[in-house]
C-alpha cells in the first residue's frame, strides 16, 4: 500500500494501471525512488495551448504590417499637405480675383465720375457762352442782366420774369458797388412800397433792411407817387445812389437770377 502511494504521486496523472503491471513495476520504481531522493518530484504544469481569440493570445507586428501602416501615414500627410497647397493657392487666386474687381470697379466709377463732371463743366461752358451772348453779367452766384430800352416798373418787371429772373434785389454792399459801375444811367430795381406807403418791399417778398438812398431820398417830389426805386447816377455815389420814382416812368431795368456755376 505504501508503496502503491509512492508510485501515485510521482505519476501525478496516473489513474488507472493493470494491478499486475503495478505489481511487476514496484521493484523498478522502489529502486528509482530509494537512489533519487533528491529529485524534484514537484508535477509538472503543462501549458494550456492558445488559441486565436483567446485573452492569452499576444499580437505580435509583423515587417508587412509596419511597412503598409508607414505608407497609410505618409499618403494621409501627403493627402493633407495637397489640400492645404490647393486651399492655399485657391485662396489666392481668390483675393487676386476681389482685388482685381475691386481696382477695375474703383478705376470704372473714377472714369464715370471723371465723364459726368466733364459732361458738367460742358454744360457750364454751353450756358455761360449763352448767357454772356444774351448779355448776362456773372457776380457771385447771381446772373445780371441789363437791358438796352426803357419801359416802366411794372413792364420792366414782365421782361424780368420773361427771363426767368426778377428785378434786382440788393443784399450787400459789394452787390451795390458791382453794379453801380454796370450803368452810366438810372435803371429799376425790385424795390417798391405801392403795396403800403412807406414800407418797402423786395420783389422776392423781404423786408428792406439797410438802403442805399441819395441824401434827401425817398422824398414823393412834388406831390407825385413814387412808390418804385430806381438806382441813380447823376450825380451820386456808390454807396448813396438810390431815388424813389414814379412807377409809371420809362427807365432801363436790371434782372438778376441766382445760379451757382
Amino acid at each position: 500500500l505504501t508503496e502503491q502511494k509512492i508510485i501515485f504521486s510521482l505519476t501525478g496523472k496516473i489513474c488507472l494501471y493493470g494491478i499486475e503491471d503495478i505489481y511487476s513495476n514496484v521493484d523498478i520504481i522502489h529502486s528509482q525512488y530509494s537512489g533519487n531522493k533528491t529529485k524534484d518530484l514537484t508535477p509538472k504544469r503543462v501549458p494550456l495551448a492558445t488559441y486565436p481569440g483567446s485573452e492569452s493570445t499576444k499580437w505580435k507586428p509583423t515587417r508587412t504590417g509596419v511597412v503598409c501602416l508607414g505608407l497609410l501615414t505618409f499618403l494621409l500627410l501627403a493627402g493633407i499637405i495637397g489640400l492645404l497647397v490647393c486651399y492655399i493657392r485657391v485662396t489666392h487666386s481668390l483675393k487676386e480675383k476681389i482685388f482685381f474687381y475691386e481696382t477695375n470697379s474703383t478705376a470704372e466709377r473714377d472714369q464715370n465720375q471723371l465723364q459726368a463732371e466733364r459732361e458738367n463743366l460742358r454744360a457750364n461752358l454751353s450756358f455761360i457762352s449763352q448767357q454772356i451772348q444774351q448779355g448776362w453779367v456773372y457776380f457771385s452766384s447771381s446772373w445780371y442782366f441789363i437791358s438796352t430800352a426803357k419801359k416802366t416798373w411794372e413792364d420792366s418787371r414782365r421782361d424780368c420774369v420773361g427771363r426767368t429772373a426778377d428785378l434786382l434785389v440788393i443784399n450787400s454792399l459789394e452787390e451795390q458797388v458791382f453794379i453801380h459801375g454796370l450803368k452810366k444811367e438810372g435803371f429799376w430795381i425790385g424795390l417798391t412800397d405801392k403795396y403800403q406807403e412807406g414800407k418797402w418791399m423786395w420783389v422776392d417778398g423781404t423786408e428792406l433792411t439797410t438802403g442805399f438812398w441819395e441824401s434827401g431820398q425817398p422824398n414823393s417830389d412834388g406831390g407825385i407817387e413814387e412808390d418804385c426805386v430806381a438806382k441813380w447816377l447823376k450825380p451820386s455815389s456808390q454807396k448813396k445812389s438810390w431815388h424813389d420814382v414814379s412807377c409809371n416812368e420809362l427807365l432801363f431795368w436790371m434782372c438778376e437770377k441766382m445760379l451757382q456755376l
